[in-house]
């Protein structure tokens, strides 16, 4: 697999610089990308799966609605030559709109609409949270997750290292990671029979970031996304 370039880096307000951007999501449920080189041999595939303890209890996903078909574990195109770009570039509405793999022809980004429904016989209470396994070059200062839960957008950021940025109007307030290495943890409660929820995952590099510099050329990332039944996670 080869290595991708970085062409025609520019000084100005969203560099626009080139990286290769890849997603895995592995084990229960986990998300991966990199810059400038691929993660693994599969990187940029975006896999999605329940855990074994899920599983068992009913809980499966898939990308029909419907529920024609179910699965512990799906996939998504890879993403390569990723620039950077800013929360108002999202097709937010597409992207929701667009079941499984969502590919923007203008930008780029990582974007996958997923269901997650109980097949099982018990209510549960469901846990996910999303936790970084692995980070280079401080590329974590610069990356937004965006987490659409049953309808309510959450955006994810680490904390600025520096009080000078220039964040415009339209961009929503992040909120900050839960840890160092965990970015979110939610906990759906009671969740019945039958009952279907339907996740959105976006994941791209902020533009308007200050963190976004030369210095995370060649950084990469790997994220793990894990549902499970609470009371039962890592």
């Amino acid at each position: 697999m080869r290595l991708s370039k970085v062409l025609g880096v520019r000084r100005v307000k969203l560099r626009n610089r080139i990286f290769t951007l890849g997603v895995i999501i592995t084990g229960m449920l986990s998300i991966a990308f990199a810059l400038i080189t691929f993660y693994g041999q599969n990187a940029g595939n975006f896999v999605m799966s329940v855990d074994t303890l899920a599983r068992q209890r009913g809980i499966a996903i898939s990308d029909d609605p419907e529920f024609t078909f179910s699965t512990s574990r799906l996939m998504s195109d890879p993403i390569d030559d990723a620039r950077d770009v800013t929360y108002a570039w999202l097709k937010l509405d597409e992207i929701e709109e667009t079941n499984g793999n969502y590919v923007d022809p203008d930008h780029d980004y990582v974007a996958y609409t997923f269901y997650i429904k109980n097949e099982g016989l018990e209510t549960v209470d469901l846990s996910y949270y999303i936790r970084i396994t692995e980070v280079y070059n401080d590329l974590d200062k610069a990356i937004r997750v965006l987490v659409i839960d049953d309808g309510e957008e959450t955006m994810f950021m680490k904390p600025d290292t520096t009080n000078i940025n220039t964040y415009p109007d339209y961009m929503p307030i992040g909120q900050h990671f839960e840890t160092q290495m965990t970015v979110m943890r939610k906990l759906i409660p009671n969740f019945r029979p039958g009952d279907i929820r339907k996740f959105t995952v976006v994941v791209w590099l902020e533009g308007n970031d200050p963190d976004t510099t030369d210095e995370i050329l060649g950084g990469m990332i790997k994220m793990q996304m894990n549902f499970t039944i609470y009371g039962f996670e890592e």
